[in-house]
């Protein structure tokens, strides 16, 4: 039986580590561990509103994470908002302040 020859050492494609898939897995579970909040409830941002939903809630984003302001007004206003929950990777607050 031929030897097949082997891949060319520049084909990195399927190279995986010393440890495979799972050094991967625990460097990225670490490091979801180590986030502290982002904010604390009760807490006042200031929110650039990006847009409106159907219920009339203002959208915006803060430090990248999506916030949901009831009471809020026209996309492009910025108002000061209060949090008062936080739910998954969103923000839910009211308006304090236009």
């Amino acid at each position: 039986m031929p030897r097949r020859n082997p891949k060319p050492m520049n084909d990195l494609s399927s190279w995986k580590g010393r440890l495979g898939r799972k050094a991967s897995a625990v460097i990225y579970m670490n490091y979801q561990q180590e986030n502290k909040p982002l904010i604390e409830l009760g807490a006042e941002i200031e929110i650039l509103i990006s847009s409106v939903t159907r219920k009339g809630r203002g959208v915006g984003k803060y430090k990248g994470v999506t916030v949901i302001i009831n009471g809020a007004a026209d996309p492009g206003e910025t108002v000061r908002a209060r949090v008062v929950r936080m739910k998954d990777n969103k923000i839910i607050a009211e308006v304090v302040e236009r």
